[in-house]
């Protein structure tokens, strides 16, 4: 029988249960990664000894390719159309068997009957992991602002936030759990399957990175350091309780969504996936996530467009300020839809 996902709401009570680890088991491992060269995937390093980002913009759409890196002279031939349907092929295959077999790691490294409780090894290294990420934001102010950014993969929240809405990110935690899945493959912690690059294994890390994100955010909210949740809005739920979580720590709490068509939204995931890929065949990177097209599609919403919006607009009204943007046409800048007047939630607010 093929193992199932754990119920995201109870991981968020296990998440609040959770301990940092001992400082031994973050001094041991933190002297571990220190230990290892600068540039190694596993180093929290770059090759120039500066710290890597643990959130490093992924590419969300055509206009960012002019920041990747110059190709090498030694780059592999691009695989063909019929070679790259292949090589997708033979992900799914090995995610079904990998998920079938139990190699998720809430499945290897959870030791109750629920895959709620991780193992205390376990539980060190994601301590060690928050700890760092945390120190890497250490200069980011505690002034209880918060930003729930939604949309679709691939609509380009990183670009709008940075480049239109007027957001220093430099003054927010970003909390991102593919950002969380980057870090975990750069570490070594993204079980290793036949012919996958780590980020097309990523997917065996689901719950575990977003254990980790919803721990990196309790120990910000303790704080009140300012924080960007990077999310789907897929699911209303989760949201409303987000903006509840945030709510009760006392911060004010914006919202923005980036509107993007289902159909563009598998391009893109496609197209991050396939260049991701060709990287990495040429030693660079980690490579592409793969995202399912039917996952995309099932977002799919007769009257809204999406249900990642349908949650925005239900939710909207909950939001100090509100922006919508349409990232929709490739070439174009993200155009500013619709956003709330100052004050004009405070009574529902209230």
């Amino acid at each position: 029988m093929r193992p199932g996902r754990p119920d995201l709401r109870a991981a968020d009570s296990a998440a609040d249960r959770a301990d940092l680890p001992p400082r031994d088991a973050r001094d041991d491992l933190g002297d571990r990664l220190g230990r290892l060269p600068p540039g190694h995937p596993s180093s929290p390093y770059e090759t120039d000894g500066t710290p890597r980002d643990p959130f490093p913009r992924l590419r969300e759409s055509d206009a960012d390719d002019e920041s990747q890196a110059a190709e090498p002279a030694d780059r592999v031939p691009s695989l063909d159309d019929a070679e790259w349907h292949e090589h997708v092929a033979e992900v799914r295959n090995g995610l079904a068997e990998a998920a079938a077999d139990g190699r998720a790691t809430n499945w290897q490294h959870t030791v109750d009957p629920d895959r709620q409780e991780w193992s205390r090894d376990r539980n060190r290294i994601q301590g060690a992991l928050v700890a760092d990420l945390y120190e890497r934001a250490r200069d980011v102010p505690c002034e209880g602002h918060a930003i729930i950014a939604g949309g679709l993969g691939g609509a380009g929240k990183s670009t709008v936030l940075s480049s239109h809405a007027g957001i220093d990110l430099s003054q927010y935690l970003t909390i991102n759990p593919d950002g969380i899945k980057e870090e975990m493959a750069r570490r070594g912690l993204i079980p290793y399957v036949e012919g996958l690059s780590p980020m097309e294994a990523s997917e065996l890390v689901h719950e575990e990175s977003s254990f980790i994100a919803k721990r990196l955010a309790l120990r910000a909210t303790a704080d009140q350091k300012n924080v960007i949740w990077d999310i789907t809005m897929s699911s209303l739920d989760s949201t409303e309780r987000r903006v509840d979580n945030l709510r009760s720590a006392g911060y004010s709490v914006d919202g923005i969504f980036v509107d993007i068509p289902v159909e563009t939204s598998v391009r893109r995931a496609e197209s991050r996936h396939r260049d991701g890929h060709e990287e990495y065949r040429s030693g660079i990177g980690l490579g592409g996530r793969y995202v399912p097209p039917e996952v995309i599609r099932a977002q799919a919403d007769d009257d809204w467009g999406s249900k990642n919006r349908r949650t925005f607009e239900a939710v909207r009204h909950r939001f100090d300020q509100w922006s919508r943007y349409d990232n929709s046409v490739d070439g174009r800048p993200p155009v500013l839809a619709d956003a709330s007047q100052p004050d004009e939630n405070r009574e529902e607010r209230a």
